[in-house]
């Protein structure tokens, strides 16, 4: 039986739940955990979490509700997950986390790929030249920018991109990986820029007029303007060739 563990792993937390016991008391534990930090909640902010559900079986709500209470409370990133159970494993690929049946061995990346470019200019410029495809998303190499683009700017990374801030229109945001902006996303993303069609697109508010997914582009929905209700966060990614956006 695993034990409940909170540990830094790749860039981000490995955070390793119990797999026996009641499911409540799995959540209790695991909030006096995160509550043993001195900072308490400001500490864990925009941290990215790999949670590993060992052999438990659980159903999309008690994945989802997780997930969604470690965005909201504490500020965490839940990306991936390790799942032995089938059940369980569905239940976070619909939620659009990257999922393993066993922890994955962390591979050194070579060389080519230990470093990455991020460039931000006062105008736009076109997307990137096509080059060889990019290593396997075992390397996770994520890059976090704890601050918005402003118009105008560019960003681009070989990996995946975590944006914590918005994104202004006329910004643009490229990564050879995923694109997950905690904020709202104005400007024009393009995920998976050297050609890997499951690459996504993740954002608290995405109304870019324009996104981008491997070779497919997709204009968004009309903006309905400012609505009373909260924008719930959205994911775009591929589906049957196509790009298609669903609620989170």
């Amino acid at each position: 039986m695993q034990e409940l563990e909170i540990k830094g792993w790749r860039n981000g937390l490995l955070v390793v739940l119990p797999d026996s016991g009641e499911w409540d008391t799995v959540r209790e534990a695991l909030e006096a955990r995160l509550s043993e930090a001195k900072d308490g909640r400001t500490f864990w902010r925009g941290a990215q979490v790999t949670l590993d559900f060992g052999g438990r079986t659980l159903d999309g709500e008690g994945v989802g509700s997780l997930c969604e209470w470690l965005r909201s409370f504490w500020g965490l990133i839940p990306l991936a997950a390790v799942a032995a159970d089938p059940q369980t494993r569905a239940a976070c690929e619909k939620l659009v986390l990257k999922t393993y049946d066993v922890l994955p061995t962390i591979q050194k990346a070579t060389a080519d790929w230990e470093t990455h470019t991020t460039a931000a200019t006062s105008t736009a410029t076109s997307a990137p030249a096509s080059a060889p495809a990019a290593p396997s998303s075992e390397l996770n190499n994520a890059l976090y920018l704890y601050r918005s683009v402003r118009s105008g700017q560019r960003v681009e990374h070989s990996g995946n991109l975590v944006i914590c801030g918005d994104v202004s229109q006329d910004a643009e945001v490229i990564a050879t990986g995923d694109i997950i902006v905690v904020g709202r996303l104005r400007g024009r993303p393009h995920a998976g820029c050297q050609g890997d069609e499951s690459a996504k697109i993740i954002a608290s508010e995405l109304r870019a007029p324009q996104i981008r997914i491997a070779g497919k582009i997709a204009a968004a929905p009309p903006d309905e303007g400012l609505r009373a209700e909260k924008r719930s966060a959205e994911v775009a990614r591929i589906e049957n060739g196509e790009i298609q956006v669903f609620p989170l």
